[in-house]
């Protein structure tokens, strides 16, 4: 790697510039129900080290329904600080009414996702509508498996926009992967519906508020002692740009096909480098994984 971008085999050689660390979840932690190789041990070496950990991730799932399922991979509760996901961001906003979008929703609500993901919202009173005439709003929360395509949503929000129903994205991810491989996810889906002249909210990286929001869980007075780890460039590396905090690339995560490379391989530096500039964004240093 260049001096600018370096490549470090694992934490352990870098965690002594930190104190604290934001870490991404699907990709760096765990893909679908079961951890990364090596993320226990590190989770292990760095609450030992005497290092803080927050969690942050754009899943519809609340806090707590994320916590239940690392605690079913075998993360331990003390290996953690906290847990923040978009979806207890947009419950909150559902339930206080707040901001001024939020004010003027009405009740009732088209949920465009899984099933399980409505499980989320379903004590905060809203009605769930079978048809989008009957709808106030859409809450989107993911998508159907890993053959969706942007296409097939194009019919059903031309008629979503013929009725002007605002939008509200739980998961602010264009992709996901599953089984190492990219596949679209709910934020692909919202900034379909934008483009075509809907009115969509969103709340979750790459805002510079929630990595902010982070920070402020933190027992450190120096953000410069807090790095953030994701996968993702878009919504990891360049959110840890806004917020102002040195950004840790976990290179065999969502990008590893772009590289050219599997999780726990060293990616070519100016591969590396081209894909930051593509993505107009800089990096601390590259990890192969999470891995100490």
């Amino acid at each position: 790697m260049t001096n600018k971008v370096p490549y470090v085999a694992g934490l352990r050689n870098i965690a002594s510039m930190y104190d604290a660390f934001i870490v991404d979840l699907w990709g760096v932690i765990y893909e679908e129900q079961r951890l990364c190789v090596g993320v226990f041990n590190a989770l292990s070496q760095l609450s030992d080290a005497g290092k803080q950990v927050i969690f942050l991730s754009n899943t519809a799932t609340r806090s707590a329904q994320t916590a239940k399922k690392l605690e079913r991979m075998g993360v331990k509760r003390y290996q953690y600080r906290g847990i923040l996901t978009s979806g207890e961001i947009i419950y909150h906003e559902l339930k206080n009414r707040v901001d001024p979008f939020f004010n003027n929703l009405g009740r009732r609500c088209f949920h465009l996702g899984p099933e399980k993901y409505w499980q989320s919202f379903a004590d905060l009173g809203y009605v769930v509508v079978q048809n989008i005439d009957e709808a106030d709003f859409i809450l989107l929360t993911g998508t159907f498996g890993t053959q969706d395509t942007l296409s097939k949503y194009e019919p059903f929000f031309k008629a979503c926009l013929s009725r002007r129903l605002p939008m509200i994205c739980a998961c602010p991810d264009s992709f996901v992967l599953k089984d190492g491989v990219p596949h679209l996810a709910a934020g692909a889906i919202a900034a379909q519906y934008q483009g075509m002249g809907g009115t969509v909210f969103w709340h979750g990286k790459p805002e510079a508020a929630v990595f902010e929001y982070c920070v402020s869980g933190f027992d450190v007075s120096d953000k410069s002692r807090v790095a953030v780890v994701g996968d993702s460039l878009t919504a990891d590396m360049c959110g840890a740009n806004a917020a102002g905090l040195d950004a840790l690339f976990v290179a065999g995560g969502i990008h590893a096909k772009d590289l050219g490379i599997s999780r726990g391989q060293q990616p070519d530096a100016e591969r590396v480098k081209m894909l930051l500039d593509r993505h107009d964004c800089t990096v601390r240093a590259v990890l192969p994984a999470f891995v100490w």
